[in-house]
């Protein structure tokens, strides 16, 4: 069988010093899913960041690259191996280039949140490339560790824009959905903004993050018309990317810093909303003067036509390779 030409890690190959770990992984993930089974749409192969994992993978599959997912033997082992989490998987990786059975690592996005936590593999010299999912997070990477400047690569994962899509069953949607992810900051009560909305006539729904199933999320968006925001910072942002899949406008609340562990960074809470998929605010004088530019604007704004541009499985996994400079059909 011919050698994939990339590999997806997000767990060590199984063989030698592995072969025990990983086989008694895998019993413990089968006793606890008969034990205490998850919900239907947590039961996934997909490891790591479960979006991202799936992304890369269906993308690659639909661009016609010759690629496999955590191969179980060296045999099946890409010379490209994109580490996308699994500190374990990266190690391994950076041993086997050391032995040249690989040729380039890329290792990210989803391996660590501070790369000096694991200095001695994300900045070793056998990693290509770190992967990083936007701008500000390659800031914040390079800030901590120096050495990783031009090393780095910001690469996006995709939505599935079959799955997020808008219902052409609704003829004309009047809701406005409020999601509600962490927040820390000054945004002061959401109740304030959901009046707002309804003083403007609008039937409003509002959820939170983890109290949600995809399905009923696809739903809300599309029967609404537009999606208001709260989130304390976000690396890339798939669940706006997914409400623009669904073509729904976003207006959402603007943050330029975050803490975590202690230490203060530069962030973005959309670092890739733009003119076509909506607007910031950051606080309620800025939200009126959003929501009415939204409002008499409503044909300017085209974010499904700007996913499937720019934020499609195929198109984020057609930039991978091409940084990888592996090969495709669609290439």
């Amino acid at each position: 069988m011919k050698r994939p030409s990339l590999s997806v890690l997000t767990d060590p190959v199984p063989y030698g010093i592995y072969f025990l770990v990983e086989f008694a992984k895998h019993i413990a993930r089968r006793c606890k899913n008969i034990i205490k089974p998850a919900p239907h749409f947590l039961r996934s192969k997909y490891r790591g960041h479960f979006a991202v994992t799936r992304s890369l993978v269906k993308g690659l599959k639909k661009i016609g690259v010759h690629a496999n997912y955590n191969p179980r033997s060296l045999s099946e082992l890409g010379e490209v191996v994109v580490v996308l989490s699994g500190v374990a998987a990266l190690r391994q990786a950076i041993r086997l280039k050391r032995s040249g059975r690989v040729q380039r690592i890329f290792a990210g996005p989803n391996i660590i949140v501070f790369p000096s936590e694991i200095r001695d593999l994300i900045c070793a010299p056998e990693v290509d490339w770190c992967v990083v999912p936007a701008d500000w997070v390659l800031d914040m990477y390079v800030n901590d560790c120096p050495e990783l400047r031009d090393r780095c690569l910001v690469w996006p994962a995709g939505v599935d824009t079959v799955y997020w899509c808008p219902s052409y069953k609704i003829e004309k949607r009047t809701k406005i959905l409020v999601y509600e992810k962490q927040v820390k900051g000054p945004v002061g009560p959401i109740a304030d903004y959901i009046q707002i909305l309804k003083q403007h006539g609008y039937q409003v729904t509002h959820i939170e993050y983890g109290k949600y199933f995809p399905d009923q999320y696809l739903l809300l968006l599309q029967e609404s018309c537009l999606m208001v925001g709260f989130v304390t910072d976000e690396s890339q942002g798939l669940a706006w990317a997914e409400a623009w899949s669904a073509d729904v406008p976003t207006l959402l609340w603007y943050q330029d810093h975050d803490t975590f562990q202690g230490r203060t960074f530069s962030s973005s809470t959309a670092p890739y909303l733009s003119r076509e998929t909506g607007l910031f605010f950051s606080g309620l004088a800025e939200f009126k003067a959003a929501l009415s530019q939204w409002e008499a604007n409503r044909e300017s704004f085209q974010p499904r036509q700007w996913v499937l541009e720019n934020m499609s499985d195929e198109v984020c996994a057609s930039k991978l390779c091409k940084m990888a400079g592996v090969s495709s059909r669609k290439l």
